[in-house]
């Protein structure tokens, strides 16, 4: 029976070899021309919100359906650490990599559900706080997700020392 992803980290010697945690997904920053944040759209994405915009599950699912593959890339990669006596940090960077490219990958995959006649082709609707009518510029083409790539763009991985 093999060693598991917490064994290896207990066998590195953390006096020589970092501890750290890795973050993958929108940071503060990160932002439309609007200045509207895209941390906001991908939640609203994510879990849908009151306003309309239906649940486009795109991070969970690209963690949920990898997870074994992750797992496995992890404790691979903690093992080489172990015997090329590397940069424990450079282990999570490139983890923080792989995951990365599994949202972006999710993010193109999703089709569904699929968008709004109006996001599609535009125009008219009434704001719902306000009532009054406000014209929407239609993006011309139905891929959920996909709009300027801005957000595409902006999945990012962010790895920080742990302090003791």
């Amino acid at each position: 029976m093999g060693m598991s992803v917490i064994s290896y980290r207990k066998k590195i010697d953390t006096t020589k070899y970092k501890e750290g945690i890795c973050r993958v997904g929108f940071f503060e920053g990160s932002r439309y021309d609007g200045n509207l944040s895209v941390a906001q759209v991908a939640y609203w994405n994510e879990f849908g919100n009151r306003a309309g915009v239906p649940k486009r599950p795109f991070m969970r699912p690209a963690i949920h359906q990898n997870r074994n593959k992750i797992v496995a890339e992890l404790r691979s990669k903690y093992r080489q650490a172990l015997k090329d006596n590397d940069n424990t940090m450079k282990v999570l960077e490139r983890i923080g990599q792989k995951v990365q490219g599994l949202i972006q990958e999710q993010i193109i995959r999703t089709t569904e559900p699929a968008n709004a006649r109006i996001t599609v082709e535009g125009g008219w609707m009434k704001n719902k706080q306000t009532g009054k009518p406000v014209y929407i510029k239609g993006k011309g083409f139905n891929k959920p997700l996909v709009n300027t790539g801005i957000m595409l763009a902006s999945v990012s991985h962010q790895e920080e020392e742990i302090k003791k």
